[in-house]
């Protein structure tokens, strides 16, 4: 049986030289063997944790330890944004809230990312599929906490590698959410670095990527769902458009009329309803330039967090 350490040279493409490539070959093959002999129960949709545009995340187990799986489909774009996913996920996977990426092998015919097991749930399923029974509705607390995560992985993938990053693929799909609810971004694998001497990606330039938003705007749009617990895509546009519907109740002091009903009945200080309703609408400004710095963002949740802890 090979050793877990061994998996490591699949991965570490920063530390290696341009010319041993990519990937070191030798590293790929074990992987490969090493993922063949551990029990992914043969990818079996049972497992799903979350499907993508081009990949599906599974549970599996390697010695008894459970681990996440990542595969993704066989057609040629999906060897490149693999890439992409490794290289970022191999920096970003020193984060507490990103899903660390233990090895890989782009030998097989469908790309393949081992990860550790960051839980089986994703934060679409959190938020939404509550009605099934099995899942009970999120907590305030819980929703503060998620949002902070999610919002203090990005602004580390902004600031703190060589050059800047722009996550184009952020989805609730994509955020796996453990026991503790701890959040952890599972897929980098649309991310652009921003272009030396520009301070952001200019979104209608950027190509191959079907509805891109800011991060900013889609951490906006999060803690608007988060807040009122409606899926953004489902809302009535004719009655007004969703950022300017929240708005509207905001402006008139109604905002829990709109706030899911399941935290209103926790002990919740209106203040903080309020509080992240402002981010939110203020990270979903129509112009780029109005809208908050996402490390801003950040910040401002950890103090949110901060006060939820104290109630």
């Amino acid at each position: 049986m090979l050793k877990e350490g061994e998996m490591g040279s699949c991965f570490r493409i920063k530390r290696q030289s341009k010319d041993e490539g990519p990937l070191l070959k030798n590293g790929s093959v074990l992987l490969e063997k090493l993922i063949a002999s551990s029990d992914a129960k043969g990818y079996d949709v049972g497992q799903e944790i979350s499907r993508y545009v081009h990949f599906v995340l599974y549970k599996g187990f390697l010695r008894g330890r459970e681990i996440s799986v990542k595969r993704y489909g066989s057609y040629n774009k999906c060897l490149e944004t693999a890439i992409t996913d490794i290289v970022i996920s191999s920096q970003m996977s020193v984060h507490k809230n990103v899903l660390k990426l233990i090895g890989c092998c782009l030998e097989t015919q469908n790309p393949v990312l081992v990860y550790e097991y960051g839980g089986e749930k994703n934060l679409q399923r959190l938020m939404f599929d509550v009605s099934d029974g099995q899942l009970e509705p999120l907590t305030w607390k819980s929703r503060i906490k998620i949002a902070m995560d999610i919002a203090n992985a990005v602004a580390y993938l902004h600031t703190a590698l060589s050059r800047p990053v722009i996550n184009r693929g952020l989805s609730l799909i994509s955020i796996v959410i453990d026991t503790n609810y701890v959040a952890k971004l599972s897929d980098f694998s649309l991310s652009v670095a921003i272009p030396k001497g520009k301070s952001h990606v200019v979104e209608d330039t950027i190509s191959g990527v079907v509805g891109y938003i800011a991060p900013e705007v889609f951490l906006g749009i999060l803690l608007l769902e988060l807040l009122t617990r409606r899926k953004s895509g489902d809302h009535n546009v004719e009655e007004a458009p969703f950022r300017a519907f929240v708005s509207n109740y905001v402006e008139s002091n109604r905002l829990t009329e709109i706030v899911d009903q399941s935290i209103l009945s926790e002990r919740i200080n209106g203040n903080e309803l309020v509080s992240l309703a402002k981010i939110a609408l203020c990270c979903t400004q129509e112009n780029p330039e109005n809208r908050r710095m996402i490390t801003d963002v950040a910040k401002q949740l950890r103090l949110l967090n901060k006060d939820c802890k104290l109630c």
